[in-house]
């Protein structure tokens, strides 16, 4: 699923600079550190060679692809052969999978609180007294 999700957010990212892409293949290689998951993407695509493929071209390492609960931290294109009037363009990239809550995966509107995780204070407790675990 995540791997049309990044086929999805390239093709829309090309057409909004004018460039049709033709999907000839496409594939996501799930990944995991010990803090980090996520998927190393692999899209084979093919399109009319022209200045506007040329200008997208320069500005896709910088671009920020929207994917929903990812990360985009690396997008290259690793190989291009040129077919006449038409060039077939491997372009990869590697996604890390974000927490939704977090400001920088898009939702600024969660209210902030110091520690997601603490549970609130029991009622009547002022923590004084340890309970009593015995029971």
């Amino acid at each position: 699923m995540i791997a049309r999700r990044f086929e999805r957010a390239v093709s829309r990212d090309a057409a909004q600079a004018g460039v049709a892409l033709v999907v000839e293949h496409g594939r996501a290689i799930p990944w995991h550190s010990a803090t980090f998951s996520g998927a190393r993407h692999e899209l084979v695509v093919s399109t009319r060679i022209g200045a506007v493929l040329d200008r997208w071209l320069d500005q896709l390492p910088a671009c920020e692809l929207t994917i929903p609960g990812q990360i985009v931290a690396d997008l290259r294109v690793a190989t291009h052969a040129r077919y006449g009037e038409r060039v077939m363009l491997r372009i990869e990239g590697v996604t890390v999978a974000c927490d939704l809550s977090a400001p920088e995966c898009g939702a600024a509107s969660v209210p902030a609180r110091s520690d997601r995780r603490t549970p609130p204070p029991t009622p009547g407790w002022n923590g004084a007294a340890r309970p009593d675990r015995t029971r």
